[in-house]
């Protein structure tokens, strides 16, 4: 385990526990694709080899080793309502995003 890269905002730290509670980990990657030229990859699942661990609360998150550089720093938010509730990343490396706003530049 080591320290956080990602902060995990007190929205969407509720929303992870009410989606998966008990899940084993939060895998956050990113990778090639989307408008833009990367997409953020976020599923519930073990840690694979090589990622980097930490705590965040009984939350266990697990980001791809190759993705590390692209989320150092960034800031993970959940947004609820009627229209486009979910997940969005506030990313210091994103250059730019697409017009949808699933994709980002970097």
């Amino acid at each position: 385990m080591q320290a956080r890269l990602i902060e995990i905002t007190p929205k969407a730290h509720d929303e992870i526990k009410r989606l998966a509670p008990g899940a084993a980990h939060l895998r956050i990657a990113v990778l090639r694709g989307g408008c833009a030229g990367w997409e953020y990859q976020i599923e519930f699942s073990t840690a694979q080899p090589g990622d980097v661990e930490w705590q965040d609360g009984e939350i266990r998150i697990a980001v791809d080793r190759d993705s590390v550089a692209r989320l150092e720093g960034a800031v993970l938010d959940y947004q609820g309502g009627l229209s486009g509730a979910g997940f969005r990343f506030r990313n210091p490396h994103a250059q730019g995003t697409c017009g949808c706003g699933t994709s980002f530049k970097a």
